[in-house]
């Protein structure tokens, strides 16, 4: 998200999915967009699990937002987290939100923040499932920091997104055996705003297609690719 825009920021983090060693990493993240005037965390706060929170929040002027559980087995911080969201996203009191969390329930969330058209900031482990991190207008991953592995490679992505390279094949065939680039391509954007070939490890679709074990190019006499087919 590259914007010379500073937004008022609300930092809502999910206190029982996240660490609170990446806090400060969180902070610098937010600084780049803006001013976290909303700082919050949420958890049962009866847990000792939980206790390494209270220091890093008062070191970055977080308020800790007690979540009870009334009910054994239920966790009910995500619930207050989004509760929250709502009401600040109501109020108007932020620009910009930032979700610290790598659980997919949050997915519905960040898209419902995005429609009322103010960014999502997103920060999780490597494990956040792709929905979420699409529904975010920019994502961090948590797990850089700590040289863990984290699936943002070419291949990771094209086995991610392989549905939309089959989904656009189809809409742009229309029935045809040999289907034009331009018009996947064009139906790839409609489908994924933010699709760019480089993220595949690719220079041209062509060559993204031509990846895939299904499909192959169509070359002109010239030898330009200019289309793709099914395999035969």
């Amino acid at each position: 998200m590259k914007t010379d825009m500073k937004y008022a920021v609300a930092v809502l983090v999910d206190g029982d999915n996240a660490s609170f060693e990446n806090l400060e990493d969180v902070m610098g993240f937010v600084s780049r967009h803006g001013n976290a005037i909303i700082r919050r965390i949420y958890g049962d706060w009866t847990r000792k699990s939980l206790s390494g929170w209270k220091d890093a929040a008062g070191e970055h002027g977080f308020r800790l937002v007690q979540a009870s559980s009334f009910t054994s087995g239920k966790n009910t911080t995500d619930i207050a987290l989004v509760i929250d969201a709502m009401d600040i996203l109501r109020d108007g009191l932020a620009g910009c939100f930032c979700l610290v969390a790598s659980d997919g329930d949050y997915t519905l969330l960040a898209q419902r923040i995005r429609e009322a058209g103010l960014p999502v900031l997103g920060y999780g482990e490597g494990k956040t499932p792709a929905p979420l991190v699409r529904a975010c207008t920019e994502f961090l991953y948590a797990d850089r920091m700590e040289g863990k592995p984290v699936e943002n490679t070419p291949g990771y992505f094209l086995r991610r997104d392989m549905e939309y390279f089959d989904r656009a094949f189809e809409e742009a065939a229309d029935g045809k055996t040999e289907v034009p680039l331009s018009l996947i391509g064009t139906a790839l954007k409609r489908m994924m705003p933010k699709f760019k070939i480089k993220r595949y490890g690719c220079k041209t679709l062509g060559k993204l297609y031509e990846k895939l074990d299904r499909y192959e190019l169509v070359r002109t006499e010239k030898g330009v690719a200019g289309a793709v087919r099914l395999k035969r």
